[in-house]
């Protein structure tokens, strides 16, 4: 199947089409995902001779349009999406066969299990074990405010445009602090479309948010937590590494022997029992 970035969602829905109908596919449950990098994560994780974990073009909209579409075709189909804040709000609308990482995203859902945590860091730092966790702890708390802006974004739609402002420049491992007021200032300037520009007024709901007091590994958004770890390493160890070698050590380390303590994966195979198929090989 063509897993070229520019592929449209229409030419992939077609694709998957055919596929469906190949008589080598039937009885096959059909897995969308939303990002390349959880083809990458989800293909080990899934039995290859009962699955076909496919990437969507889209992001999540597009992934729930995709499984109510096929749905009304061919019945072993589920998407998985990131959580985002949706564990957070109050009201959470379920969608048939759509599931959800236990955590923010899968990212975080990786970065919550100590084992993996543990030998990321034995790896690539020379720290004390019983400083891991705390170093997580400090990590997620120094972009937390970040963290509460990107959920006040999604939840006021203020459009802002998070992807041409880097905060890692301006975090400080001295004390684990970042110049949020720099950061804001800096996106706020590159955001062409936000529906606030003061960010006086930007921060102070910000900061109303952030009286929540929220699960930081529901708040958090992985990708973000990952980079902080990757400058904190690099920073202390002196070590040159590529922009994903953090998070793609993360994907490697992550088993099905991890995954299978989730949340996720109990749903899953709940549903794969109550439509007397199977998903994975264990």
């Amino acid at each position: 199947m063509n897993h070229k970035k520019d592929i449209t969602y229409q030419d992939r829905l077609d694709e998957i089409r055919l596929d469906m109908l190949h008589r080598d596919n039937r009885g096959v449950t059909f897995i969308m995902v939303e990002g390349d990098t959880d083809i990458r994560l989800f293909r080990k994780l899934f039995d290859l001779d009962k699955c076909k974990v496919e990437y969507i073009p889209g992001g999540k909209l597009k992934v729930e349009d995709c499984v109510e579409e096929l749905l009304e075709e061919y019945g072993l189909i589920v998407g998985i999406l990131d959580a985002d804040s949706r564990h957070l709000e109050e009201k959470n609308e379920e969608k048939k066969n759509i599931f959800l990482t236990d955590y923010h995203d899968i990212e975080m859902t990786m970065l919550a299990h100590d084992e993996v945590l543990h030998a990321i860091l034995f790896e690539y730092i020379e720290i004390p074990k019983n400083n891991y966790h705390k170093l997580r702890d400090n990590i997620l708390k120094s972009i937390k405010k970040i963290s509460y802006l990107k959920w006040l974004n999604d939840r006021e739609n203020l459009e802002l445009n998070f992807k041409k402002t880097n905060f890692l420049p301006l975090i400080s491992f001295d004390n684990f602090s970042l110049d949020f007021d720099t950061y804001l200032s800096r996106l706020l300037t590159k955001s062409e479309n936000a529906k606030i520009k003061d960010d006086t007024i930007i921060s102070q709901k910000t900061d109303e948010l952030s009286r929540k007091n929220a699960d930081l590994f529901q708040l958090t958004n992985g990708h973000d937590a990952l980079h902080v770890f990757a400058k904190y390493i690099r920073e202390k160890s002196k070590r040159k590494l590529v922009e994903d070698s953090i998070p793609s050590a993360f994907r490697m380390l992550f088993t099905y022997v991890h995954f299978r303590k989730t949340n996720l994966h109990k749903a899953l195979l709940e549903w794969a029992n109550q439509n007397k198929t199977e998903l994975f090989t264990a």
